[in-house]
């Protein structure tokens, strides 16, 4: 059953190619480069990840969380390790014209909120979770709404919550599917 505003056409969004949210530009960083060096390229680009490549074949992916776990709460130095020991591999993927449907169940059975998106059999861009979900239901789904002054209720079911940090809560963990880990 769908929630309140969750339009009746969202299977038929669902089944479009993922080729409107793949973004073709990317950064590339070498295995054997430094965390510092790569985040230093990242910011520039304001990009949240870069594709890690050996001899200019995709090995893995960087991200911002990577960057932040592993080697800064691991108390590490990032100007002296290389992003190939904190880096997630393999870089999980999608075939190019895959459906929307796939691309979303494919990132929730992996744990993986990016996928490299291959076109005969090369990597030809990224598709980020983040842009499918605001790209798919942004304009098609309306934001919470305030019920009454200071309760708010989720677009999907209605529920409602006193806060807004609550109602995401909830919205990651019941309708988008994260786990609580992957929420954060």
């Amino acid at each position: 059953m769908r929630g309140p505003g969750v339009p009746e056409n969202l299977d038929a969004l669902l089944d479009e190619p993922i080729d409107t949210f793949v973004s073709r530009t990317f950064l590339k960083v070498p295995s054997a480069e430094t965390v510092s060096s790569a985040a230093r390229k990242m910011q520039m680009l304001g990009s949240t990840e870069a594709v890690v490549v050996r001899a200019g074949v995709p090995i893995g992916i960087l991200t911002e969380r990577d960057i932040l776990y592993d080697v800064v709460a691991a108390g590490l130095d990032p100007s002296s390790t290389k992003v190939v020991d904190v880096m997630s591999s393999p870089l999980e993927s999608v075939e190019f014209g895959s459906k929307i449907r796939d691309a979303i169940a494919k990132m929730i059975e992996m744990g993986a909120r990016r996928l490299g998106v291959i076109r005969n059999g090369k990597l030809v861009g990224l598709v980020v979770q983040k842009s499918i979900v605001s790209g798919v239901l942004h304009e098609h789904v309306p934001l919470a709404e305030l019920a009454s002054p200071g309760e708010l209720r989720c677009p999907y079911c209605g529920n409602g919550y006193g806060e807004g940090r609550a109602l995401s809560r909830h919205m990651a963990l019941v309708h988008l599917g994260l786990t609580q880990d992957e929420k954060t």
